[in-house]
């Protein structure tokens, strides 16, 4: 009999462990967002589909907890700049560069703040863990993340209850490259024309 009870004991851990030991959808959030508020800095590419759908690509450099600087292959040459105060967006082809002031605490976390006061969902596979977040008083009610197996954000599903979707992926992104602060402080080019507070520059 104790045998039996020893072999049982080895069955469970290999075949039964992921059940046993998997992380709740809260404990994935916290996580996540953990993460997420550690990250000093990031390089990467970044693609992104827009509520209109609309897609994008660019590198990326970020600066936590709140600066971004991405400048777009597509649309070609555009560039992304907010140093968690202001936003800019700055197309040199048409010569116009829009900037709005950002309220403050907004975007501090980006989507690590984002996600706080979902209901979540955790499933394991093979190279990390997908998180579905509800939450039907939000913007977007339903949000999908990918993550790595250290909770390292690979994209996300972000969807409106109109139905509408926004979509990010992250590929070749890097926390050891050098950011210099500098870069958020972005000065518009003499001659631009200046749009404040544009609804939607493109």
């Amino acid at each position: 009999m104790r045998r039996f009870n020893i072999t049982a004991g080895i069955v469970a851990i290999l075949f039964c462990s992921p059940a046993l030991f998997s992380l709740t959808g809260d404990e994935a959030v916290e996580q996540f967002r953990g993460r997420m508020y550690r990250l000093e800095k990031m390089t990467g590419v970044i693609s992104w589909t827009s509520l209109d759908g609309q897609s994008y690509s660019g590198s990326f450099k970020y600066l936590g907890p709140d600066k971004i600087y991405v400048k777009f292959t597509s649309p070609v040459n555009k560039i992304l700049v907010s140093n968690g105060r202001t936003l800019w967006i700055y197309s040199p082809g048409a010569g116009i560069c829009g900037t709005q002031e950002l309220e403050q605490g907004t975007t501090s976390g980006g989507i690590a703040w984002l996600v706080a006061g979902y209901e979540g969902i955790a499933s394991e596979g093979d190279t990390g863990y997908t998180i579905k977040l509800k939450n039907d008083a939000r913007t977007y009610r339903e949000i999908i993340l990918s993550v790595d197996k250290t909770f390292f954000i690979k994209g996300a599903i972000l969807k409106r209850e109109d139905g509408r979707i926004m979509s990010f992926s992250i590929i070749d992104a890097s926390t050891e490259a050098d950011v210099n602060p500098d870069l958020f402080n972005f000065k518009v080019p003499k001659g631009v024309k200046i749009v404040n507070n544009p609804v939607n520059v493109r």
